[in-house]
């Protein structure tokens, strides 16, 4: 999973705020934020939707981005095959996988986007053996 990491995790705790979270997204250009405890250790996820859905919920944006964020994250180990990403996505009916090296700290995030586009390419590789 780690070649399909394409730059370092957009991560922060928990305690910003829903704008906050918005703000770095648009900032980074990213679909989701990892939300991590002091030690790195991933508590959570936000992604857009959960944003879409809040705002569509009425929750105040100044609320802790505590409120609104997928405790427990999905996690994949950094040496894990594509094959596991397409299954844990497909299973849980996921859109990111936050990535985890051995001791359980965040090293990327991959998106549906990243494991069709790497699909894809093994796919096209296939076609001319």
């Amino acid at each position: 999973m780690i070649q399909l990491v394409n730059r370092r995790p957009v991560t922060a705790n928990s305690e910003i705020s829903i704008k906050q979270a918005a703000e770095i997204m648009k900032r980074e250009s990213v679909g989701s934020i990892v939300i991590t405890d002091k030690d790195y250790n991933p508590i959570g996820i936000v992604t857009e939707r959960d944003i879409i859905y809040a705002i569509a919920d009425g929750i105040p944006l100044e609320s802790s981005i505590d409120q609104i964020m997928s405790q427990n994250p999905v996690t994949i180990d950094g040496d894990a095959d594509i094959s596991e990403a397409v299954a844990l996505m497909s299973s849980r009916g996921i859109r990111h996988l936050v990535v985890i090296n051995k001791e359980g700290k965040v090293v990327g995030v991959i998106s549906i986007k990243d494991v069709v586009k790497a699909v894809g390419s093994i796919a096209l590789d296939l076609a001319f053996w």
